[in-house]
């Protein structure tokens, strides 16, 4: 088994499999200790009332998770693939400035064995969005990953 690494490489290969990340001008900000951080300015998010637009704020989370899972998945398999199954999220003050989506997850026990058995690796992860220094959501992710098909 590898170590978990956010590669430059793999890092361009999500901006150019997923325009959207490109619109939000989306930034890969540190791996370590298990701790993903990435983050988004707030103009190309913005809503109709000058904060972060939801949608965005979502978006985020949700490819932090994925990304996390992806990462994992890949100290076992060579071309992984990942998806989100279930995910909650909750708001909980504006986004006023650049935020930021933090992951973090207890990786199973099984979850590599699984891959190699060529069953699903299993993942729930935790991601907290920060702007200006203020919590202001909440995202709770189950996401799978297996050998791309």
């Amino acid at each position: 088994m590898n170590t978990p690494r956010l590669t430059p490489e793999f890092q361009e290969w999500i901006l150019n499999n997923i325009p959207l990340l490109q619109q939000m001008q989306l930034q890969f900000d540190d791996f370590d200790r298990g701790i993903l951080t990435m983050s988004c300015p707030l103009e190309p998010n913005i809503n109709d009332k000058g904060t972060g637009f939801g949608g965005s704020i979502g978006a985020l989370a949700t490819i932090c998770g994925w990304t996390y899972t992806m990462i994992h998945a890949k100290t076992v398999l060579d071309e992984p693939e990942a998806m989100i199954v279930d995910q909650t999220m909750k708001f909980h003050a504006p986004v006023t400035g650049h935020f930021t989506a933090t992951c973090t997850a207890t990786i199973p026990d099984d979850f590599q064995e699984r891959l190699q058995e060529g069953r699903n690796g299993k993942l729930d992860v935790e991601i907290e969005i920060h702007s200006n220094g203020v919590l202001t959501a909440t995202y709770q992710g189950f996401y799978i990953a297996r050998k791309r098909t």
